[in-house]
């Protein structure tokens, strides 16, 4: 009997996602970096200072993802000069602390980036240190939760627009380089997300189109590794519902239907499947005091070597929990309770989360 209303509940959210042709994700904006650009610190140096504390534990019992428990802290102090209104150049070092590592620091990590924008802001260009991580705006099934915690640095090159009508983010994360003979292959992973706005009314109502991919190589000529060449390929498009309301109860309700693809074009024998598909629905609200998400996911051999590893299952439900609150100025709490049911092994499994953010950034006169 549980079982038929589980399905028959999940039934009612496919259809209600499909006909309505809307998407949805999970806001991870607190959890995201961004290097801001103030056009009124033209000609002045600053410092800014980020600070990201994380309790991330995943009881899973299954045979894709074993349950881990990530703890610990990261530091992220860099000073900047704006030599114009719309151009930054910033530098600092990433310093990461999971507890009970050693050394109790077990990853540095200098960070150099330039910055520069448009008149309006809505058009951005970044070559260094990247806004990366969970700033993309990935779904889940094509890129990891964990980056945030595991690969929050990332060095490249990026694009960015952000106005009413487009989010656009395009990037190329270099992952490793290589030499002359050197023992293993280059790496890198470029991606793309493009969301135009197709209706955006004064009442909070929006419909989206967005469209992501990724593409993951590792390979090169001039290294001395003899393993095969990888090249893989992952994308997905769907539409987007979000209505929004201001200083009521509810103030946000939104729903998701996301096609996923993954190809791999390389033949490197790494992996059974050459090609798969999934199918990602969503629906969730925003009250004053919690916010509630239920995701549907099912695939038929879908790999992403930059997704979030749990959807290596092919058919899950998961339900989501999440509590978001300013504690002090810059200063902010996400909280999280994730379980998910995997209807192949009928196993149930469930993960949390704490979040603790601050920010600082000034600047100050020559």
């Amino acid at each position: 009997m549980k079982r038929v209303f589980i399905y028959g509940l999940l039934t009612w959210l496919i259809h209600t996602c499909t006909i309505q042709h809307a998407a949805a994700q999970v806001n991870n904006e607190t959890l995201s970096d961004k290097i801001t650009l103030n056009p009124a610190d033209s000609g002045r140096w600053g410092f800014s200072f980020s600070n990201f504390n994380y309790l991330r534990n995943t009881e899973y019992f299954n045979a894709v993802e074993l349950g881990r428990t990530l703890f610990g802290t990261q530091l992220h102090p860099a000073f900047f000069i704006q030599p114009a209104a719309h151009l930054k150049i910033q530098a600092g070092v990433f310093l990461g602390s999971d507890f009970g590592a050693g050394p109790a620091i077990n990853r540095i990590i200098p960070t150099f980036s330039i910055k520069l924008s448009s008149k309006d802001q809505q058009r951005s260009f970044i070559f260094g240190t990247l806004e990366g991580a969970l700033a993309h705006k990935m779904i889940e099934p094509l890129f990891d939760i964990n980056s945030a915690i595991l690969r929050r640095i990332e060095n490249g090159a990026q694009f960015k627009i952000n106005s009413n009508r487009i989010f656009l983010d395009t990037w190329i994360n270099w992952e490793k380089f290589i030499e002359q003979g050197s023992p293993y292959k280059e790496q890198f992973t470029a991606g793309i997300n493009f969301t135009p706005t197709l209706i955006k009314t004064a009442s909070g109502l929006s419909v989206n189109i967005p469209l992501q991919g990724t593409a993951f190589h590792r390979g090169g000529q001039i290294d001395a590794d003899s393993s095969n060449m990888v090249m893989i390929f992952n994308a997905a498009g769907g539409l987007e519902l979000k209505q929004v309301w201001t200083n009521a109860f509810v103030k946000t309700v939104s729903l998701s239907s996301y096609t996923a693809l993954y190809k791999e074009n390389s033949n490197s024998g790494y992996y059974t499947l050459r090609n798969g598909t999934g199918f990602y629905q969503n629906a969730f609200i925003d009250t004053k005091w919690l916010g509630v998400m239920m995701s549907y996911w099912r695939s038929d051999g879908f790999i992403a070597p930059r997704g979030t590893e749990i959807y290596g299952i092919r058919n899950l439900l998961l339900i989501r929990l999440l509590y978001e609150k300013e504690l002090y100025n810059d200063f902010k709490l996400s909280a999280r309770a994730e379980p998910l049911y995997d209807f192949n092994t009928r196993i149930l499994d469930y993960s949390y989360s704490l979040y603790l953010t601050y920010r600082f950034n000034r600047s100050f006169g020559f």
